[in-house]
């Protein structure tokens, strides 16, 4: 790699931000890996406008193009991918499944509800105005040949999950109701990255997987990589940023 990177994103970044921070201090001169977290206060509001006008603050545009002019760099983004957590972290209080379509992914859950995937992505589409907003401004301002980072696999572990579950979903009960199973969690991500790779395509962006290295043999996040419940730790964003030099 011959050119420093620059992740735009929210908490996705922070995994990304610590790894570069401990490349930094072992090794000044090495080409910089900078991250934007859209969210922070600095940058505050980070959308304005409604509908197709939304836009990133004035203050985080001028951020992301003064990054680019003055470095030149590989852009990525690791923004959004959290949305598929929202609606199957927690056990549902009417348990629910579905079958992953053109690709294989486990069965269904007998003792749920079964739905189709099509009803599963209405829903999830519904629930990702904001992030493809995102997608649209990072597009306009970053120009074409962004990276989009696929988000973190899940943890398999259902305990750990509970243990380590950040605010929002203690908030929401995840005590009380419990982790939702393995599989639908794997599923939910399946179908959640698929929708983005799609939204990615039409935005000319390219698509990057999951480093292969991240994953256990079912394809879950490996437990050492985990940052809290839905993160990956500052291992797993050396590997992201491995994976980046590499393309």
């Amino acid at each position: 790699m011959s050119r420093p990177i620059l992740v735009i994103g929210q908490s996705h970044v922070a995994a990304i931000r610590a790894a570069a921070k401990t490349r930094r201090e072992a090794d000044p001169d090495r080409l910089r890996t900078r991250v934007i977290h859209t969210m922070e206060e600095r940058y505050a509001p980070e959308l304005v406008g409604e509908g197709d006008e939304t836009r990133f603050s004035p203050t985080l545009e001028e951020a992301i193009r003064d990054q680019i002019a003055r470095h030149d760099p590989i852009r990525a983004s690791v923004s959004g991918g959290n949305v598929h957590n929202g609606f199957a972290l927690i056990r549902h209080p009417r348990p629910f499944d579905f079958l992953l379509s053109t690709e294989v992914g486990p069965p269904l859950d007998l003792a749920a509800e079964p739905i189709t995937e099509a009803m599963m992505r209405t829903a999830l589409e519904s629930a990702l105005d904001r992030d493809r907003a995102r997608l649209r401004e990072i597009a306009r301002i970053m120009g074409p040949g962004v990276i989009q980072v696929e988000s973190p696999p899940p943890l398999a572990d259902d305990a750990r999950i509970a243990a380590l579950a950040d605010g929002y979903f203690r908030e929401r009960g995840i005590a009380a109701q419990g982790v939702a199973p393995a599989a639908l969690r794997y599923k939910m991500w399946r179908l959640h990255s698929r929708i983005v790779a799609g939204y990615c395509a039409d935005l000319g962006f390219r698509y990057l997987r999951v480093p292969a290295e991240t994953q256990d043999g079912q394809g879950f996040l490996r437990p050492e990589l985990a940052g809290d419940a839905t993160h990956g730790n500052e291992a797993y964003g050396e590997a992201i940023i491995r994976a980046l030099e590499a393309m």
